[in-house]
C-alpha cells in the first residue's frame, strides 16, 4: 500500500459538501451541550445527594428511555425524511433544558426533577442519534465516511475540551440555572443548521406498519452475524469503557478533592484525547484494517481506565484519562464507520438504532458501579471494569477473527 502523505485537504475532505457541513455544526453545537449537561448534572446530584450511587440513577432515566424507545426511533428513521425527525428532537431538547434552568433560578429544582429531565433527553436521543447517524452516509459517498464520521468527533472532542471547562466555570460564577440557559440557546443554533440541511427523502418502503418493519429489522440483523458481533462489543464498551464517566463527580471530589471548576477541567482531558485521536484519523483517509485498529483501540482502552485512577499524582492522572479519551473515540469511529459500511441502507437506521440502544443498557454498568463505589470507593471498581475490557476485546480477537480482519 502507497504510503499516505498528510494534507489540509484530506483531513477535512467531507467538510467539502455543503450539506455535511451544516450537519458538522449542528453537531458542534449540540455536542457542547452534551458536555456542559455532564457537568452541570453531574454536580448538582452530587451537591444535592452526596451520593456516587445516586449519580447512576439519576442517569437511568436516560437509559430506560434509549433503551425502549431506540428500535422505534430507528424505525422513525428509515420512513421518515430524516431533518424532520432531527429538527423536533431538537426542539424538545431546547424545552427540556430551558425548563430545568427555570426550576433552579426559582429554588425549587428537586433531585427527581433531574431525573425526569434524564427521563426527556433519552426519549428525544432515541429518535434523534438513529437519524443523526444514518444521515452521514446520506450526504457523503463510501470513500469518505470515515473521515466524516471521523470530523464529527473531531468537533465533539474539540467543544468537549472547552465546554467541560466552561461549565464548572459557569456554575462558580453565575450558578448551574446559567449553564442550563446557555444549553437551550446552543439548541436553537443547532434547530437553525438544520433548517438548511438538505432533503435526503425516505429510504424504507412506507407501506408495511411500524412493528412489521422493527420485526423485518430485527430479523436482519439475525442473517448477519458480523454486524450482531460489532453491536456486542459497542455494547461492551458501554457497560465497562463509559461508567467511569459517570463516577467522575465522587471521584473528583473524594480523591482529588476538586470543586466544580477542577471537575470540569477533569471532564475535560478525555475530550481532549478524543480530539487528538479524531485529528490523526481524519488525515489518514480511508485507511484500511479498520477491524485490527478497533480490536487494539478496545485493549488499550481498558488498560488506560485502569492506569488513571491507579495513582494519586495528578500528571499521571490526566495522562491516562487523556488516553481514555483518545482510545474511546478510536473504538466509537471506527466501529461506526463499519456498521454503516456492512449495512444495507434501507435497514441503516435500523441498525444504528441498535447501537444507540445499547445505550440504554447503562445502567447495568453505572448502577452496580455507583452502589459498590460509594463502599470501596471509585479507584477499585474502575480498574475492574478496565481489566473486563482488555479480556473481552481479546477474546472476540482471537474466537471472532471475522473483526480482525475487516477493512
Amino acid at each position: 500500500m502507497a504510503a499516505r502523505s498528510w494534507s489540509l485537504s484530506t483531513t477535512f475532505n467531507a467538510l467539502k459538501n455543503r450539506g455535511f457541513r451544516w450537519l458538522w455544526l449542528q453537531r458542534l453545537a449540540s455536542s457542547a451541550t452534551f458536555h456542559m449537561g455532564s457537568v452541570v448534572q453531574g454536580w448538582l446530584v452530587y451537591q444535592l445527594t452526596g451520593s456516587a450511587f445516586a449519580l447512576g440513577w439519576v442517569g437511568a432515566g436516560w437509559s430506560v428511555a434509549t433503551l425502549l424507545l431506540s428500535p422505534y426511533g430507528g424505525v422513525v428513521s428509515d420512513r421518515l425524511e430524516k431533518r424532520t425527525v432531527l429538527f423536533w428532537a431538537r426542539i424538545g431538547m431546547a424545552l427540556n433544558s430551558a425548563i430545568i434552568g427555570l426550576l433552579i433560578s426559582f429554588d425549587l429544582i428537586l433531585v427527581w426533577h433531574l431525573a425526569a429531565s434524564s427521563l426527556c433527553t433519552g426519549i428525544f436521543f432515541s429518535f434523534l442519534m438513529p437519524a443523526q447517524q444514518a444521515i452521514i452516509s446520506d450526504l457523503v459517498d463510501r470513500e469518505t465516511l470515515l473521515n466524516a464520521i471521523a470530523l464529527n468527533a473531531l468537533g465533539t472532542g474539540l467543544v468537549g475540551i472547552f465546554c467541560a471547562s466552561l461549565a464548572g466555570w459557569l456554575i462558580e460564577i453565575g450558578g448551574p440555572a446559567t449553564v442550563y440557559y446557555g444549553m437551550a440557546f446552543l439548541y436553537v443554533l443547532a434547530i437553525y443548521t438544520i433548517v438548511k440541511l438538505p432533503d435526503t427523502g425516505n429510504s424504507a418502503d412506507t407501506s408495511a406498519s411500524v412493528w412489521g418493519d422493527l420485526v423485518e429489522g430485527i430479523r436482519y440483523l439475525w442473517r448477519n452475524p458480523l454486524l450482531l458481533t460489532l453491536l456486542g462489543m459497542g455494547l461492551i464498551r458501554v457497560l465497562f469503557g463509559r461508567a467511569y464517566n459517570t463516577l467522575l463527580p465522587a471521584f473528583a471530589e473524594d480523591n482529588l478533592g476538586f470543586d466544580p471548576a477542577g471537575l470540569g477541567i477533569l471532564m475535560s482531558v478525555p475530550n481532549l484525547g478524543a480530539l487528538a485521536s479524531a485529528l490523526i484519523i481524519c488525515s489518514l483517509g480511508n485507511i484500511r484494517h479498520k477491524g485490527k485498529l478497533f480490536l487494539v483501540a478496545g485493549g488499550l482502552l481498558g488498560l488506560s481506565l485502569a492506569l488513571f485512577v491507579s495513582t494519586p499524582l495528578l500528571p499521571i492522572v490526566f495522562g491516562f484519562i487523556f488516553l481514555v479519551g483518545f482510545f474511546d473515540n478510536i473504538c466509537r469511529v471506527v466501529s461506526s464507520t463499519l456498521l454503516q459500511a456492512q449495512s444495507d441502507k434501507d435497514y441503516l437506521g435500523r441498525v444504528m438504532s441498535v447501537a444507540m440502544m445499547e445505550w440504554g443498557l447503562t445502567p447495568l454498568g453505572t448502577l452496580p458501579a455507583g452502589a459498590v463505589a460509594d463502599y470501596v470507593g471509585v479507584p477499585p471498581v474502575v480498574i475492574v471494569q478496565g481489566m473486563f475490557m482488555i479480556m473481552l476485546f481479546a477474546a472476540v480477537a482471537f474466537f471472532q477473527p471475522k473483526i480482525w480482519r475487516l477493512d
